[in-house]
């Protein structure tokens, strides 16, 4: 069955992309009502005035400014030191580097007279979260809910919601709202569908938030129950007519939930395993360096004469002189073996007192930097109506 129509509350305001369907007008009255016209060239020809001076968000932190070409625009927030621009021949300027959610006061001449407009640079919108896809006592109808976090450096901010079907060629449902919840209708009933929350400002989208549906409606609400009259037996005296058979409302509800083990964090099912590491003991190997010494605290050496004599005030080389004779100790070698701790081996890297490496990324995982982080749809429960 294909998807027809979007219900919402007055707060909500939706688009199909499937397009509009034509319906006769009911006939009110004999007065005809004119509901479009066509235009002379004249007035086809004469376009709108373009705003004179404007400044919208174009990137994080920037704005991009329109007005008259080669006029020099003047940009200050509460409490920063003024700073100037100058527009290209096409009249446009960016201004980068400013606080997203700061209010900008901007100057320029036009003409004999000076114009100042505010304008606010946004931030990165922030993702919806907590998702949840709730039936109703109508059968083919879901409400959506889920929440956001709302900061001036977003501006204003807008919701597109999709709902895919993943078991059909049937074409997907999307609607726009700035509030916080929507109700679909006419649903497919033996279709599962895959939910997308995409929140949106003027300089980009947030990443979309996710549930799926893992039952169909007719699996979640049941299947009114389709029974067949059986005729009496003859009797001389008629039975009383049977009671009609009312299908019973559902008596539980679905919402989506993450499955057991995961946690959710900004809409999305996640659980974490901290890192595990491989430790290796340090190994070692010899080497053999040579080492030279001397004095009396060095194996080998001897106080011994240096061969000079005479009556001079002292003796060379730092030796000492007795008599006419100078005496200084001897240079000794010796072979020296010590152990010296090898190399990190490679992928490892030294504590101090070991070698360590993080083990291999789990399957199912991918690692945010901190830890390993699993990710998975949130999945269909019945909870009492």
């Amino acid at each position: 069955m294909e998807i027809n129509r979007i219900l919402a509350s007055a707060v909500l305001s939706l688009s199909l992309i499937t397009g509009g369907t034509l319906a006769a007008a009911p006939a009110t009255s004999a007065a005809q009502i004119v509901v479009a016209q066509s235009v002379t060239q004249a007035q086809a020809s004469t376009p709108a005035p373009a705003p004179a001076f404007s400044a919208t968000p174009t990137a994080i932190g920037a704005l991009t400014i329109k007005t008259g070409p080669q006029s020099r625009v003047t940009y200050k927030a509460k409490g920063q030191k003024a700073k100037a621009v100058t527009t290209n021949k096409a009249g446009l300027a960016q201004v980068k580097n400013l606080t997203p959610g700061a209010s900008y006061t901007l100057t320029t001449k036009i003409g004999n007279s000076t114009k100042s407009i505010t304008a606010v640079p946004e931030g990165p919108v922030v993702a919806a979260n907590s998702l949840r896809v709730l039936t109703t006592e109508i059968p083919g109808q879901l409400q959506l809910t889920w929440q956001h976090a709302n900061t001036p450096a977003q501006g204003a901010v807008s919701f597109t919601v999709t709902a895919q079907p993943v078991n059909s060629a049937a074409e997907a449902i999307q609607g726009k709202t700035t509030g916080s919840e929507m109700v679909l209708t006419d649903l497919d009933l033996d279709s599962r569908f895959e939910f997308n929350v995409t929140a949106t400002n003027t300089i980009g989208s947030a990443t979309p938030t996710m549930a799926l549906m893992t039952k169909s409606l007719n699996d979640l609400q049941g299947k009114a129950v389709v029974t067949t009259p059986v005729k009496p037996a003859a009797s001389p005296v008629a039975p009383p007519a049977p009671a009609p058979v009312t299908p019973s409302g559902p008596s539980t509800r679905t919402i989506y939930v993450c499955p057991d083990s995961f946690s959710d964090i900004g809409g999305l099912c996640q659980k974490t395993l901290p890192y595990t590491f491989t430790n290796q003991s340090y190994t070692f190997h010899s080497e053999t360096r040579t080492e030279s010494c001397s004095g009396p605290d060095c194996p080998y050496s001897q106080y011994m004469d240096m061969g000079y004599s005479g009556a001079a005030p002292h003796c060379p080389n730092g030796g000492t002189l007795y008599g006419t004779t100078c005496m200084a100790w001897s240079t000794s070698s010796r072979q020296v073996t010590e152990q010296v701790k090898d190399a990190t081996p490679n992928g490892f890297t030294d504590t101090g007192s070991n070698w360590t490496k993080k083990d291999a990324l789990p399957a199912g995982y991918t690692d945010n930097g901190t830890n390993w982080v699993s990710t998975t749809a949130k999945v269909a429960r019945e909870v009492p109506a």
